[in-house]
């Protein structure tokens, strides 16, 4: 029934290329800022990646989100809180998990259990890196997640089977006005990545290549 969906070289590959990006922009050892990000460098990464935003202390919103993510969710993720893709049982350790990699600051590597509308179970893999705003705090977190290693019906509901966390030393820099700055209130590309709002009902998701996009952008 199912397509082989996220093998394991993949897997590496999109978190290593997104960890090497974030690490590439890091000065003196701080962390980047959300501006800083430049979607040119991390085509392939793009379709799973996402952002968080925390608007207060006890409320993070998805911000961006790349198509793996909504398909999972079998809709459209943005502006609603990411616990809610998680099981009642580990809604709470992957909210900790969030406020630990901003407040430490500390990077996140999750290992996660899936299941699907007709419970088809499968594994993923998660990422949490933390960004500084254009004001300098650190509110962001940066990520990507991996699809099951099988094809899935959606809704996708996420288990937090393992957690490995690095702590950071930072110092404080300089903001700046580009890349995904905080004005910019859209992401358009045009190639085989997007983000975009899909229709649920159950859609069975099967393997999708993944293939450089063409040109990027940001539009207010």
């Amino acid at each position: 029934m199912h397509d082989h969906f996220t093998g394991i070289d993949t897997i590496m590959t999109m978190i290593k290329t997104l960890r090497s990006h974030w690490e590439s922009l890091r000065v003196n050892g701080d962390l980047p800022l959300r501006a800083d990000i430049d979607p040119r460098q991390i085509p392939n990464v793009l379709d799973s990646l996402f952002i968080f935003e925390r608007l207060n202390p006890h409320d993070v919103r998805v911000r961006i989100a790349g198509i793996t993510l909504c398909e999972m969710a079998g809709m459209e993720v943005r502006g609603q809180s990411p616990v809610t893709l998680f099981d009642k049982y580990t809604r709470d350790r992957f909210s900790a998990v969030i406020t630990d990699v901003m407040n430490r600051p500390t990077i996140a590597r999750l290992g996660l259990d899936t299941n699907d509308k007709m419970n088809n179970t499968s594994q993923a893999e998660m990422i949490l890196l933390p960004l500084r705003s254009d004001f300098g705090d650190v509110t962001r977190v940066i990520g990507c997640i991996t699809g099951p290693a099988a094809g899935f019906t959606a809704p996708v509901r996420l288990h937090v089977r393992t957690v490995d966390m690095e702590t950071l030393n930072t110092t404080r820099q300089k903001t700046h006005d580009f890349g995904f700055a905080e004005q910019g209130t859209g992401f358009i590309m045009d190639g085989t990545s997007s983000f975009r709002a899909i229709s649920g009902g159950g859609t069975v998701r099967s393997k999708r290549t993944i293939q450089a996009a063409k040109y990027l952008k940001l539009v207010d």
